[in-house]
């Protein structure tokens, strides 16, 4: 069924030739013509004054006015011309070339700042990586493993343990910044040994062995660096990287930044040194500029690098290399010493150099960025503006002559005007024309016309736009399955025009798979009348024009017809975004949780070192404040966790290593590496083994995360001085039940079902003042059933709740024939 819809400026206008005026509904054929609805209204004008006895009654009046609406017309386009013309010439000769030459050099100065404040940002970059190294817990462990024989008090981790640590927190750095080739831990002591060190590689980053580390004492960046105070760095000037006391091939044009170590003694101790590819930094820097302008950079000691203005780059000039000297002046400053910025010009161009220190170290490490505009592309704007202030005028002036005419014929003439008009809507079907804008017994009669037509439009056009301009496909079929009636969004969803589809099997925009079904189901509901397909929303997939298929949320409805018969009614909606921004959040909440993980390590170990060394140094409530704040960040620590489980459980990424395990020893072990839960809350573990020598298929760190938190829940709850039972039995045959009892509050009835969703909590009051989340039995019933276990509970309010693990019994992993464990 084709939908006939003329422009909203034709609805509802149709001409007889008796000279009547005929009003119909705005759509010929509307929505409702594949149902049988159409309609269509007609009227004519009250009296049936026809509008040629209108149109002559109104000449007579106008031809009066005629002569002196034009001499107004004429004198208003004399005077607007003339005002017009004068004041866009001095204007224009005024202005013009000084206002765009300092705007041009303005906005280049602009650029030129602009480009040198982010090309610092670099080196802030340098800086701000070395200090942050500096302050991570391994430079401080090596400090007092080095000291204690090669194990840290402390921590009690061995040297070896930190140097690990350090070398991944340096190729985590390096993985974000690729212009780094080197980050270093210097020691003072014994001629500048190296004691951590990472390389980049082609494949990524590398950590060089103990017994490859050099000696770096007699290095100039070496010496220097070693005379740094606290909070101070040192940047190095640009120059070829040195190994074993010679350059390194390929050559790699290096700048270095040194923070210093100072141990508790608050003697230094050691060096942070990073190793930047200072070719590249330039580099990756220039590809990001989208200027269309020379741009030279270079630093105190004329290292320098150029991109044009077509984006191309010159090789990287290290200030050793004589051949390749800078432009001229580039490296001049004013007499001036206060003076940051200059401009210098020349035949060829125009230079606009900005003077920027880039660094709070102890040596004048600076940068001079100097942008280019050749003198031809600066006075450009200035040549295009005179011309288009030329071309404007012309413009104007014969826009103000067309505009009289045009003014002079329509406000001289209306009345013939509207006639011509009318006649020609009557005749030829074309658009009416009606003048209702004319302050004047015409503009009257225009008015009293457009009136009598809208107030006949204004309710068809209420209802179809109801229907055309909703976002949802709205579309009708009958009892049979056939096409009646098809929005202009249906349209946009399946790309099919109506007249594709009014008419065919509504089979037509669905699958293969569903499509065949679907005349099943009209059979059923004509026979049986039951309702199966109606009254509920369900999400489904649809087929378009060209085949493809996506996700739609559809809900039909039944519409009784007034003669017995009905038809369904469907609402479609496209769930292609919400499916996808579903994916996404997953993503993102597995990649916020990833990136907390880091900040959150390092917060936790700063506040444990800090409550340590504080320890009877400040007043309690201080104290109070550091520990409340580390109990904190282990919370949040544990929930990062959780949701990144849960988000792996979800996605089918967590990886299970299966292995026999004995599981009375095992439960055995990690009750008393967790004996701590019980005791911070007062009571105590006790196991009671039943079982001797049985075997299970496990992973047995995600079964010591289940058991752990069961134990932990089994504390929070328990009251104090009531001990929680670890019971370990053989259940069947071939399973071992692991039980967890308590003797607190139990679980109410109300909550029973919920207990092993996400973040379901019976009191969240009451959770988060035991510090839970809710993700925690979630987390451990996909653990258990990954053991192909089951987990359950029993629970009586006010005696305590017990937590069943069920697991099948595997054989010996020493039984000749026995099944081995495969990791998940």
């Amino acid at each position: 069924m084709a939908v006939d819809r003329p422009s909203a400026g034709e609805a509802g206008r149709e001409y007889g030739g008796s000279g009547s005026l005929v009003v119909k509904s705005p759509w010929g054929r509307n929505w409702h013509d594949g149902l049988g609805f159409a309609k269509s209204r007609k009227e004519q004008l009250p009296g049936g004054l026809a509008v040629s006895q209108l149109v002559n009654a109104e000449k007579g009046i106008v031809e009066l006015r005629r002569q002196s609406l034009r001499t107004k017309i004429l004198l208003l386009a004399c005077a607007i011309s003339l005002f017009t013309s004068v004041i866009m010439g001095v204007a224009a000769s005024l202005r013009i070339e000084g206002e765009v030459s300092r705007y041009a050099e303005s906005n280049v100065a602009h650029e030129t700042r602009l480009i040198a404040q982010q090309f610092k940002g670099a080196y802030d970059l340098l800086e701000n990586d070395a200090f942050v190294i500096s302050r991570t817990p391994p430079i401080e462990g090596i400090i007092r493993s080095k000291r204690n024989g090669g194990l840290d008090p402390q921590e009690e981790s061995t040297i070896d343990q930190w140097r690990s640590r350090l070398e991944m927190i340096f190729a985590s750095i390096m993985e974000e910044r690729p212009n780094y080739t080197q980050i270093r831990y210097i020691g003072i002591a014994d001629g500048g040994r190296e004691l951590v060190r990472v390389n980049r590689t082609a494949d990524g980053s590398e950590p060089v062995p103990v017994d490859m580390l050099q000696r770096k004492g007699t290095e100039p960046y070496f010496q220097r660096a070693s005379m740094l105070k606290p909070g101070e760095v040192y940047l190095s000037d640009v120059n070829y990287n040195r190994e074993f006391g010679q350059v390194e091939e390929p050559q790699i044009p290096t700048i270095r930044v040194a923070v210093p170590i100072f141990s508790s003694r608050g003697t230094m101790y050691g060096l942070i040194v990073i190793n930047a590819d200072y070719r590249a930094l330039l580099t990756s820097y220039f590809n990001t500029l989208s200027l269309k302008r020379e741009v030279v950079i270079t630093n105190d000691a004329g290292d320098h690098m150029t991109r044009y203005s077509d984006g191309t780059l010159s090789p990287f000039v290290l200030h050793t290399d004589t051949t390749h000297a800078l432009p001229g002046g580039l490296l001049d400053r004013p007499e001036d010493p206060g003076q940051s910025e200059w401009v210098s010009h020349d035949e060829e161009a125009m230079a606009y150099s900005v003077y920027l220190p880039v660094s709070q170290s102890v040596n004048d490490s600076h940068i001079v960025v100097t942008a280019r505009i050749s003198n031809e592309e600066l006075y450009a704007p200035a040549k295009e503006s005179a011309l288009q202030s030329l071309a404007l005028s012309s413009v104007l002036v014969v826009v103000i002559l067309c505009g009289t005419a045009f003014l002079a014929t329509r406000m001289t003439r209306p009345l013939s005007t509207m006639t011509k008009s009318i006649e020609m809507a009557m005749h030829g079907g074309t658009k009416l024309s009606l003048p209702t804008d004319q302050n004047d017994e015409v503009g009257m009669l225009a008015i009293a016309f457009q009136n009598l037509i809208d107030s006949r439009n204004e309710h068809d056009a209420r209802v179809q736009a109801v229907i055309d301009n909703v976002v949802d496909a709205i579309i009708s079929i009958d009892a049979y399955g056939t096409v009646l009636a098809y929005n202009p969004a249906s349209e946009a969803i399946f790309g099919y025009k109506p007249e594709e589809v009014v008419g065919q099997n509504i089979k037509l925009l669905m699958p293969e798979r569903i499509s065949v079904e679907h005349d099943g189901y009209l059979a059923t509901y004509r026979e049986t009348g039951q309702r199966h397909i109606v009254g509920i929303t369900r999400e489904l997939q649809a087929r378009r024009k060209d085949g493809s298929l996506f996700p739609m949320e559809l809900s039909v409805s039944q519409v009784d017809l007034s003669d017995g018969s009905y038809m369904f009614t469907g609402i479609v909606r496209d769930i292609t975004e919400r499916k996808r921004m579903e994916v996404m959040q997953g993503e993102f909440v597995s990649t916020v949780n990833h990136e907390l993980r880091t900040p959150l390590t390092s917060i936790r170990a700063s506040l444990g070192i800090l409550q340590r060394r504080i320890a009877g140094k400040i007043d309690p409530k201080s104290e109070h404040l550091v520990d409340i704040s580390l109990k904190g960040c282990e919370r949040l620590g544990v929930l990062v966790n959780d949701i990144l489980d849960l988000e792996k459980i979800a996605a089918g990424k967590m990886d299970f290593y299966m292995a026999e395990y004995q599981i009375g020893p095992l439960v055995e072990g990690i009750l008393e590496r967790h004996q701590s839960l019980a005791e911070i809350n007062d009571t105590v573990f006790e196991l009671q083994n039943e079982i001797d020598g049985q075997y299970c298929c496990l992973d047995a760190s995600r079964f010591s995360q289940a058991l752990i938190n069961l134990l932990s829940n089994a504390a929070k709850f328990s009251p104090p001085g009531k001990p929680i039972i670890i019971r370990i039995a053989q259940s069947a045959a071939d399973r071992i039940t692991v039980s967890v009892a308590d003797q607190g509050p139990g679980i109410p009835e109300a909550f029973r079902s919920k207990i092993f969703q996400r973040f379901a909590q019976a009191d969240s009051s009451a959770t988060r003042s035991k510090g839970g989340s809710g993700l925690g039995l979630n987390i451990t019933k996909s653990i258990v059933e990954a053991f192909d276990g089951t987990i359950d509970f029993e629970s009586v309010e006010g005696e305590g709740t017990t937590f069943f693990m069920t697991l099948p019994i595997c054989a010996a992993p020493e039984e000749k024939g026995a099944p081995q464990c495969q990791a998940a």
